[in-house]
């Protein structure tokens, strides 16, 4: 539970400090994305033969992802070389009743509701209680699938009686989450007719939809993907084989934040122009707020602090607000982010988490409906606290940021970016170097 007043003594005996007067400078390279490594593994579940799935993440998420798949029936299996070998049950699944455990894993809630729909056996599916899946299970349910709330209306823990679906035409509230799109994308192609999904209201995080639609395609689906049409034809058989999975882009941000916000010189290899991801748009945000940038296919560079506010609507790109709020905080000027109402429902509520971690620094930071304003300065004025990111791995890694600029500044919980990127500290660190004032240069800090 988030702890309004940033009090936890327990949590305190666990914390990460950066040392004093850095910047950020270097190249690393970071991880594979796992929104990409779970549309893949659900793919390579239904697929004939065995898949090879290279670049997979080793985080909390794609590892709760595997363990279901393996209780549904999958073979499963990490080869030496780190690579997921993986073979579906086939045309005979598990009949049994299972229950699976999703812990904080929001992808898995939405893809496994919409997977257990196709099997004959009862699924119990559990995870956290405060992430939203009513949209889907109201699709679901169009779609012929009995599905029972089993304590509050609209959200897990569920109890799923499935089997084969005919498909058809079915709409979708796509407001609170792009998951629930993707979820069905995943599931049409096991339909007997297919699935044209109508998209109503406004539509959240679009990149993910269309990361959804490359996964399918690269399995062999044949699909439409309009701005409120989605048409996914039925499919006879998925392709199986070797697929890699590209570098995280949301990884990315935060070192490049980090470059921004410290004056460093920052490249990350992996991530460029031929990324599918969404979240490569931060290269072009930074250049917006003043950054020097560099982007290719496969890298990204940026160099020099931001000076300028961003105004920017942000429905496409949430997992972006966090960092791009920290250099906001030292860009002078007032920052507005729109869009930003569904990071609410997030592993925690992130608009209420930043905005407390943020003043309690002396950053004005607020959210007003659908907007968070924060107002940049010097930093002159700031103070050190120590920032409970409320278990969340994105909120530990903005806080991570802030810790670079305000000497004292305790990240509390620091192994919660497990979730996403074990390796999210050691690869900061890595990076550090100490600040040096050039001659004639002034600094505020």
């Amino acid at each position: 539970m988030y702890d309004s007043d940033m009090e936890n003594p327990a949590a305190k005996d666990d914390y990460w400090q950066a040392p004093e007067a850095l910047c950020l400078k270097g190249r690393i390279s970071v991880q594979g994305s796992k929104s990409v490594a779970q549309r893949v593994l659900f793919n390579a579940f239904l697929a004939t033969g065995e898949s090879v799935i290279a670049g997979a993440p080793d985080c909390g998420d794609v590892t709760v992802f595997c363990q279901a798949l393996k209780v549904l029936g999958a073979q499963l299996e990490t080869l030496e070389s780190g690579e997921i070998s993986i073979t579906g049950p086939g045309p005979e699944w598990l009949e049994e009743a299972v229950e699976l455990n999703l812990e904080s894993n929001g992808t898995a809630m939405r893809f496994l509701t919409a997977l257990c729909a196709m099997r004959q056996g009862v699924t119990i599916l559990k995870g956290e209680t405060h992430r939203p899946v009513g949209p889907l299970v109201k699709a679901l349910r169009k779609l012929g699938t009995r599905i029972d709330y089993l304590d509050q209306e609209g959200y897990l823990p569920l109890e799923i009686q499935g089997g084969p679906i005919s498909g058809g035409r079915v709409v979708l509230q796509s407001a609170l989450s792009s998951q629930f799109s993707s979820a069905l994308m995943l599931l049409a192609p096991h339909t007997e007719k297919g699935l044209q999904v109508r998209l109503v209201g406004p539509v959240s995080s679009r990149p993910y939809i269309d990361l959804t639609a490359y996964v399918l395609k690269a399995f062999g689906v044949k699909l439409e993907v309009g701005v409120r049409d989605l048409h996914i034809q039925p499919s006879a058989g998925l392709k199986n084989g070797r697929i890699s999975i590209e570098a995280d882009a949301s990884a990315a941000a935060f070192p490049l934040c980090g470059a921004a916000i410290t004056g460093g010189e920052v490249t990350v290899e992996g991530v460029g122009l031929k990324t599918l991801q969404g979240d490569r748009r931060v290269a072009e945000l930074l250049k917006e707020m003043g950054c020097d940038v560099t982007i290719s296919e496969n890298s990204i560079s940026v160099s020099g602090k931001a000076h300028k506010p961003l105004s920017c609507a942000m429905e496409e790109v949430p997992d972006l607000v966090p960092p791009l709020a920290v250099v906001a905080a030292f860009s002078r000027g007032e920052s507005i982010f729109s869009g930003v109402s569904h990071l609410k429902v997030k592993e925690s509520d992130r608009l209420q988490v930043l905005c407390q971690g943020m003043r309690s620094l002396g950053i004005k930071a607020e959210c007003q409906g659908d907007l968070l304003r924060v107002v940049g300065s010097d930093g002159a004025h700031m103070v050190a606290a120590d920032l409970d990111p409320a278990g969340d791995h994105r909120m530990a890694m903005a806080f991570a940021l802030l810790a670079l600029k305000i000497r004292g500044v305790r990240v509390l919980d620091p192994q919660c970016v497990g979730k996403s990127d074990p390796e999210f500290f050691r690869r900061l660190e890595s990076l550090l170097e100490p600040f040096e004032n050039q001659p004639g240069e002034l600094s505020f800090e």
